[in-house]
């Protein structure tokens, strides 16, 4: 595993790792990973680590980024507005560009694959893709996606979310009773969650629930329909069947709705017996959406 770090715009650094494929192919596209609030990069190491038996970074070179503000990579320090959708989409549109003019990973084409918040980072990243990067996006996978539209919680709920990442205590407490199924969720992976959500800065915790969660990127979807020209983009879209946080039928609606309005080829399928960490409880299933996009 390459560790990189990109200065995007003033004060911002992006940390990526990239895995190399063990086999090589001349069609294989990169495969690009962006989390959820709350995670890092390794939200995804059974998709990415050579030790997983669910690893995809055995057939495909991967790409995983810790979104402003989460994992190792750092942003502004003046406004929790710095880390809404449309920014970080930026950060991800400039890390792309970066790979195009530095290496060959996407001369084959480009899947980005994103998991709620990073699943409407996704979405929003399209937008700010110059045509040659569009022209490369070969199909997306969105995990557990948060939808383009608008989502204004009542305050006290907001409140309640602002303070689950605030000590071990109430990241184990969230994890347990809000974002999986307990008994699928190892003991190192929760080590993981709980450092990941509490190593986030508070701007980037705050940017969600008071700026990103709010956004509306439905224009930009509109835009980046119009740049198509009527060519294809297959998409993924799995929710998981005891998910609270994004349920499977809003998602159906929300997500899967807008995008196939949009011309979108979207095929959704809703994975039995998980929640919200369906990278980390069903990795499996993330593996075959993948796969099924790239084929």
């Amino acid at each position: 595993m390459e560790s990189h770090h990109l200065s995007t715009v003033p004060d911002t650094n992006i940390h990526f790792t990239i895995v190399k494929a063990q086999t090589s192919s001349s069609s294989t596209p990169l495969l690009l990973f962006l989390h959820y609030w709350g995670g890092s990069s390794s939200t995804w190491h059974k998709q990415t680590s050579l030790t997983s038996p669910y690893t995809l970074s055995n057939a495909y070179n991967t790409v995983a980024i810790d979104l402003r503000g989460w994992g190792q990579s750092t942003g502004p320090a003046e406004s929790s507005k710095d880390y809404s959708i449309t920014p970080m989409a930026s950060d991800v549109a400039l890390v792309l560009s970066h790979l195009q003019s530095t290496t060959s990973l996407i001369d084959n084409g480009v899947i980005l694959i994103g998991h709620s918040m990073g699943a409407k980072v996704t979405l929003a990243t399209l937008s700010k893709l110059s045509d040659s990067l569009l022209s490369l996006i070969k199909g997306l996978v969105l995990v557990a996606p948060a939808p383009p539209t608008p989502l204004i919680l009542p305050s006290e709920m907001s409140e309640q979310q602002r303070k689950a990442y605030d000590n071990e205590a109430s990241v184990r407490w969230t994890v347990e009773n809000v974002l999986s199924s307990a008994q699928k969720i190892s003991s190192d992976d929760m080590n993981m969650v709980i450092k990941d959500s509490l190593t986030g800065s508070i701007l980037a915790r705050d940017g969600w629930i008071l700026h990103g969660m709010q956004e509306n990127i439905t224009s930009a979807l509109d835009e980046v329909s119009t740049r198509l020209l009527g060519r294809k983009v297959r998409v993924s879209v799995l929710a998981g069947a005891e998910d609270i946080v994004e349920n499977k039928d809003q998602v159906e609606k929300e997500v899967v709705g807008a995008l196939a309005q949009r011309g979108f080829e979207v095929h959704f399928e809703v994975l039995e017996g998980v929640k919200h960490l369906i990278p980390l409880e069903n990795p499996d299933g993330v593996a075959r959406a993948i796969r099924s996009v790239v084929a």
